[in-house]
């Protein structure tokens, strides 16, 4: 991920204010609603989703590969208040702490595009999760929708729907989907991706550019964005959107 390789201030504005990832912070506390107890941010990078899980009293791990960003999310969360534990290390290390498992809820968001053995990953999600469990997952969808905004996340993929669902096989019931992004988002991505190409600019350009200089037509920007993909979850139940989001209960054993 490219983003990764920049400055601790760039990469916290972008985590914890790209309109997006905020919206889809939303849809996943919405999904909880109701819910308490331990949960697992799988791929929890610098904590945004995690700050939210603690502000509504979840008992929070975080797991992620990146060192350097797991530090960031430990000194962000500690500056907030909130109390959340975030570790570096691999989720198939049987020797971590949270390979113990017992999590109520497992969430696991923007994550499987950047893993190549993703449905291992999918499967180790449910194996942390106790039995009457939620886990949430959130792909990007569509591989006809891959553009270089893909690409400079770091995405090796964009999933169909039905490989997610599919993977989730007949270890989980009472399964709910969202689609998220349309229509804005997907007509300003393809408004953006198409600028891009005529104007010869780089995305990593104009994206460092943008949380690098936020300015104050620039946050009104982001403030418009923000509503119009509150927009776009009122289409949620329709299957056109950028995002997958996946909620599913992980079934009891037979008696």
């Amino acid at each position: 991920m490219q983003v990764y390789t920049q400055d601790d201030e760039l990469i916290e504005r972008w985590q914890w204010n790209d309109p997006a990832l905020r919206n889809l912070s939303d849809v996943v506390m919405s999904l909880l609603e109701g819910q308490s107890g331990r949960v697992l941010d799988l791929g929890c990078g610098s904590g945004r989703l995690v700050a939210e899980l603690a502000r509504r009293s979840f008992s929070v791990d975080g797991i992620d590969v990146e060192e350097r960003v797991i530090a960031l999310g430990r000194r962000l969360l500690a500056s907030r208040g909130l109390a959340a534990r975030l570790y570096v290390g691999d989720v198939h290390d049987p020797t971590h702490p949270i390979a113990a498992g017992g999590y109520d809820v497992v969430v696991c968001t923007e994550v499987l595009e950047h893993v190549g053995p993703w449905r291992e990953l999918l499967t180790r999600a449910g194996e942390l999760l106790r039995p009457g469990g939620v886990l949430i997952v959130s792909v990007p969808r569509d591989p006809r929708q891959f553009s270089v905004l893909d690409s400079y996340a770091g995405h090796l993929r964009r999933f169909r729907d039905t490989e997610i669902l599919e993977a989730l096989g007949d270890d989980y019931e009472q399964v709910t989907v969202r689609w998220l992004g349309f229509p804005s988002m997907r007509l300003i991505v393809w408004a953006y991706t198409t600028t891009l190409k005529l104007s010869r600019r780089s995305h990593a350009h104009a994206s460092q550019a943008l949380w690098r200089e936020p300015g104050p037509l620039r946050r009104l920007a982001t403030t418009i964005f923000y509503c119009l993909l509150k927009f776009d979850n009122l289409f949620a139940g329709l299957p056109l959107g950028t995002t997958l989001v996946v909620r599913a209960v992980k079934r009891l054993p037979p008696a």
